[in-house]
């Protein structure tokens, strides 16, 4: 039989698939398989051949059953003819090589013709997409084929036994052979659902590994493994799983050398992000595969560090910690490549520096990877936390968010746990450390030693060391020196017995040698074990140092817009805290802030419910084995400790939080009596302790006011009784805790207390005791909101107290110890807020009026037909809503401070009075009350604003008292709420204040001016350039709140744009700003205006302006704007040109 497969194979490629069909394919393939069942040889005769050959060309046509039974016949007869060729071939009978040869290629040709169909087969509908499952018939099917190939490949890892060169004697006619089976396989590899089958996918790893190895397959592989990298990007991870069977199952690395040298020449089209992508993927799954063949070639691969393109460069640097980490886990490789480990992970630290943020972060997790390891590289880890601490300021959110996870990892594999334990008081290890240089001085003295000279050359080289850099020193056994020491100052063994120091070292022998002859006093093993000491010591000194840079750099980052970030820092700071670490106590403070955050992170995880978490942890979570009792103590302790030295703010947000957590289970209610007893407690305690239980309590009971009403005795007898005049602090939350008896619910009108004419009595003395202490007003201020809270008629018992405290001040007395002037500020501080208490009670009564007139309304609509004659009626001889609130805004307007009988009506003109003669009523305290009441009054009638209104300004702008002004700020932004058609045309001498001379009443005022505008309660002319200036103010506080206005009002109706050229106006002609301020705020301003359109419309308008500039100064700001502007056109561009070209020939 003469078959040239060259031909034959050329033929079948350009034939067309599908145009071949078979006559009565069931005889002849019965006459084919009874010929090869028990001779493969037999195929050489061309009745047998032949008609197999149309069945393999006429494939497609066939039905599934003979389409099976072809693909059977010829792996089965293949796989026969192979084993009895190995046989021959391996008994070296020469004479039959050309048959067996031929008989080879006849069963390849076959076999190739197979795999090209099999592989072409559709199975896609096998497979379960979204929102369509796959049939079962599909399923079956695709396994039919699936087995089909697998017969086929383990026909052909037979064939592939043979030393195939002793029968095909050129290379060429043996590249040709082993292509049959290599190029079907490259080609089924390019179907991914394939490639997902573990079984096929292990064949064709096997079936191209015997081909490399034995049979020159090598460039061809190669070639075909850079094509599928460069164009099939779910083959990364399968090529570097291929050459890892071929490294370690074949013993052959030499294809992936090669492929490694022809990556680091490759180079990739600047505007290619998918070739990068795809070599870096196959880069790193390759080092996590084979690290130490990957090793060898690093010098090769480090050339990628010089691509422009940041994911290659990534690859490299997840490369050499995949690397690192594989080393260290086998101790013979770490101790034999000591070096490169070293350079791998001086490669790390250089990658800190890398321009992109995603090769930054690949470094910072490489890191991490090393933390985990059991070699701590104690010689590297503070360079380590260095740079940790150093890439908390970096730009990138992703960077500084991996850097805390450095940090807790750092933290949490601390080698410094071996003498005293795992926990890091800096003040502790500092004691010790002095401790042990004592020690270390005193044994150096008794060996006659000059202390002072040696360490003065300590100092030296230390100072040279640093300059030289660290030895390449690892702690092989992942621990810390082994010095025998107990307690927690130095245990020097006297007796000379300490076997454990290391005292091998180099640099220990030269300082030894340097030792007088008195040395041998004392023994020297005691000497070398303190020196270790003080290094040990020295050392975790340093360490936590840095972890308090750290956290003072970390706490920032809580406020982070990247919520991820937030998450990762939180966690930090309770680590932190878990290892003792004083500054932690920063963080976790500033925690609690968060608890007003809405975001969630990309896991869908809120910031408040995590927040929640990290308490639990830190607070409510008792030491394991602790009785209930002891669990309920612990939980109230820690509670009552959240209180001590905490801001306003920070009350607010711990309140806000302890509610949330009331409502989730969080907070014991045996913790609650607990609290319950220690401020019912008759012996004596610390005040802020007895604080502390109350301020929690009163923050509970806004969850749950029962708390509250079942501690109702405890808090007339203690915080309104005896302690609470000795402690008005201890009033003042008492007073609050006693607000909130009252439930917050609809039943609030309704509820009332048992002992309501007691408690009012209580703080009633409270609003009418005397006393110079100025935390008083908080009391009183605290205790008239209690009684506008309990009391079934508020009116009576404010008025009763008015009257009381006016008698106090206007009646003779005889005790001289009273000062008048006090008492007067105390009779107005009451006057204004029992009239703000009048207002709010008044618009509760018209609230509770209008739902019962809505229930009502509602119960006529279910009447009874037969009714509706005698509902008219009611309706008629009804109150109506408007008419409520009508009689409501007349007892505001006319009467609670003009009416006759009005008692808050004697008190206008005296207050206006005081205001208006400052000089003759100088007392501070008494001008600030007054200008409080004073505002106040002015909130309750618009008539008594308006007649008081540029008094109030004139105050605001001339007074010398800061609070004063402060105040002044607060009330005109309360009136623009109340009465804004009066304030509105006022607003001007509001924004001034936020250039006033006092931090505080610039802050006021931009937390007055942002609620006004963010609320829409005034109209934005054209001061927004005056509040666009506070993002440059030198206070961070004033300049963050700004900007978190500026942020918030861009969600607005496209606000920021509307008004940009007012502001850009403002900005451009004040004098005072600096031009480098004006471009920072302008820059940030533009960061809103992100549509297109509006970007264009104001481009408009700036070259219309660009065109009127009358000086240089102008033209450069505008300039300045249109460039920072990502829209561009042609005109804009050439105008600016142009413009410039003209300023230089000036």
């Amino acid at each position: 039989m003469i078959f040239n497969l060259s031909e034959s194979l050329t033929e079948f490629q350009s034939a067309e698939k599908g145009s071949f069909s078979v006559s009565d394919p069931e005889h002849k393939l019965d006459a084919i398989a009874q010929a090869l069942t028990n001779n493969p040889g037999a195929l050489g005769a061309d009745d047998v051949f032949e008609p197999l050959e149309e069945l393999v060309l006429a494939y497609p046509s066939l039905s599934q059953e003979h389409q099976r039974d072809v693909s059977n016949l010829i792996s089965s007869s293949m796989r026969e003819q192979a084993s009895h060729t190995l046989q021959t071939v391996t008994a070296g009978d020469v004479d039959v090589f050309p048959d067996h040869k031929q008989l080879l290629e006849l069963y390849g040709y076959l076999m190739y013709g197979v795999l090209t169909y099999l592989g072409a087969e559709d199975h896609s509908a096998a497979v379960s997409l979204a929102g369509k499952k796959a049939t079962p018939q599909a399923k079956l099917a695709f396994e039919v084929n699936c087995k089909q190939l697998e017969d086929c490949m383990e026909a052909i890892t037979i064939l592939f036994r043979i030393e195939l060169s002793k029968l095909f004697v050129t290379t060429p006619e043996r590249d040709l052979y082993v292509s049959l089976f290599t190029r079907p396989i490259y080609m089924l590899m390019e179907n991914e659902q394939r490639v997902k089958q573990v079984a096929i996918k292990m064949f064709m790893f096997r079936v191209i590994a015997m081909a490399i190895k034995s049979h020159g397959h090598a460039s061809a592989a190669q070639n075909a493994i850079m094509q599928n990298l460069t164009y099939f990007f779910h083959l990364t991870g399968t090529m570097a799983e291929l050459l890892k069977v071929v490294a370690e199952e074949y013993d052959y690395t030499n294809i992936t050398d090669e492929v490694l040298r022809e990556i680091s020449n490759k180079r990739f089209n600047s505007n290619d992000t998918n070739g990068p992508k795809t070599i870096s993927a196959f880069i790193v799954r390759l080092s996590e595969l084979i690290p130490r063949v990957v090793m060898k070639q690093m010098s090769y691969i480090a050339k990628l560090l010089d691509n422009s393109a940041y994911t290659l460069r990534c690859s490299v640097v997840e490369a050499c910690g995949n690397i690192t980490v594989a080393l260290c886990h086998d101790d013979e490789d770490l101790e034999r490549h000591q070096n490169q480990i070293m350079g791998f992970i001086d490669l790390l630290d250089e990658r800190f520096l890398d321009q992109n943020p995603f090769v930054r972060t690949r470094a910072v997790q490489a890191l991490i990877k090393l933390c985990d390891l059991d070699v701590k590289f104690n010689n590297r880890r503070q360079k380590m936390t260095e740079l940790a601490v150093r890439s908390l300021e970096d730009r990138s959110s992703l960077v500084r968010r991996n850097s805390v996870k450095l940090m807790s990892k750092l933290l949490s594999t601390h080698p410094f746990d071996s003498l005293h334990g795992s926990q890091l008081a800096l003040g502790v290890w500092r004691k010790r450390l002095n401790g042990a240089e004592e020690e270390m001085r005193r044994l150096m003295r008794e060996a006659g030693i000059d202390v002072e000279e040696t360490e003065r050359v300590a100092r030296a080289e230390t100072s040279l060391e640093s300059e030289e850099g660290d030895s390449p020193d690892v702690d092989m056994d992942g621990g810390n020196e082994d010095i025998d020491m107990d307690g927690d100052n130095v245990d020097i063994d006297m007796d000379g017995d300490n076997e454990d120091a290391d005292t091998n070292g180099d640099k220990d022998e030269a300082d030894t040698s340097a030792m007088t002859p008195a040395i041998n006093l004392v023994d020297a093993s005691l000497l070398v074990k303190a020196k270790l000491t003080v290094q040990y010591y020295t050392e975790c000194v340093t360490f936590i140092e840095t972890l308090h840079v750290g956290i003072e750099m970390a706490a920032p980052l809580l406020y982070s817009t990247n919520k991820n970030e937030v998450l990762e820092t939180m966690d930090f700071f309770v680590f932190a805290d878990a290892y003792a670490i004083e500054t932690a106590s920063v963080g976790i403070r500033r925690m609690l802030h968060l608890v007003w955050s809405k975001g969630a992170s990309e896991e869908g995880k809120s910031i408040s419910t995590h927040l929640m978490e990290c308490y639990r942890d830190l607070f409510l979570t008792a030491p394991t084995g602790a009785r209930e009792l002891e669990v309920a103590t612990y939980i109230a302790k820690n509670l009552i400790e959240l209180t001590y030295n905490s801001s306003v703010a920070d009350l607010a947000s711990l309140e806000k939080l302890l509610c949330l957590m009331y409502e989730d289970g969080l907070v014991r209610d045996s913790a609650i009596k607990i609290l319950w007893q220690t401020y019912n407690l008759n012996k004596e305690l610390p005040q802020k302790q007895r604080r502390g239980a109350i301020t929690v309590l009163g923050m509970l009971a806004l969850a749950n006011h029962e708390i509250a009403l079942n501690g109702l005795d405890a808090l007339l007898n203690v915080g309104l009784g005896e302690k609470g005049r000795d402690d008005l602090i201890l009033a003042r939350f008492t007073c609050i805790c006693l607000q909130r008896i009252v439930p917050g619910s609809k039943q609030a009108v309704q509820f009332r207390i048992a002992r309501e004419r007691e408690a009012i009595d209580k703080l009633s003395e409270y609003c009418l005791l005397y006393s110079e202490d100025n935390e008083w007003y908080t009391v009183a201020e605290e205790a008239i909101s209690a009684i506008y809270n309990i009391a079934s008629h508020p009116d009576d018992p404010a008025t009763h107290i008015v009257r009381a405290k006016t008698l106090q001040v206007f009646e003779p007395s005889t005790d001289s110890s009273r000062s008048q002037v006090i008492a007067l500020s105390q009779l107005l501080f009451i006057v204004g807020h029992v009239a703000i208490k009048t207002i709010v009670h008044l618009e509760k009564c018209e609230a509770e009026f209008k739902k019962k007139k809505i229930l009502a309304e509602a119960k006529k609509d279910l009447d009874d037909k037969e009714n509706e004659a005698q509902n008219e009626l009611e309706m008629i001889g009804g109150t109506s809503e408007d008419d409520f609130a009508d009689a409501i805004a007349i007892i505001k307007e006319r009467q609670l401070l003009h009416g006759e009988k009005s008692l808050l009506a004697k008190f206008g003109p005296l207050v206006k009075e005081i205001c208006l003669n400052n000089m003759r009523y100088e007392n501070e305290i008494l001008q600030r009350s007054a200008v409080l009441c004073m505002e106040k009054l002015m909130c309750v009638s618009s008539a008594y604003c308006e007649e008081n209104l540029q008094l109030l300004i004139t105050i605001m702008e001339k007074s010398p008292d800061p609070i004063i002004r402060s105040n002044a700020v607060l009330g005109l932004g309360d009136m623009a709420v109340c009465f804004n058609n009066l304030v509105d045309e006022n607003t001007d001498f509001l924004y001034k204040r936020l250039t006033d001379e006092n931090i505080m009443v610039q802050r006021t005022c931009l937390m007055t001016v942002t609620f006004l505008i963010l609320a829409g309660q005034v109209k934005v002319k054209g001061q927004l350039a005056q509040m666009a200036k506070c993002l440059e103010n030198p206070d961070q506080g004033i300049s963050d709140m700004c900007r978190l206005f500026f942020t918030e009002l861009a969600t607005k109706d496209n606000a920021i744009y509307n008004g940009f050229i007012d502001i850009f106006s403002g900005l451009s002609n004040d004098e005072l700003l600096e031009k480098d301020s004006m471009k920072r705020i302008v820059k940030f301003l533009l960061s809103f205006i992100v549509k297109e359109r509006h970007q264009k419309q104001l481009s408009d308008k700036l070259m219309a302006r660009l065109s009127k500039s009358e000086t240089q100064d102008e033209w450069n700001d505008v300039a300045f704007v249109l460039n920072t502007l990502p829209f561009k056109n042609d005109a804009i561009t050439a105008t600016l040109e142009e413009g410039f070209k003209m300023v230089a020939a000036r």
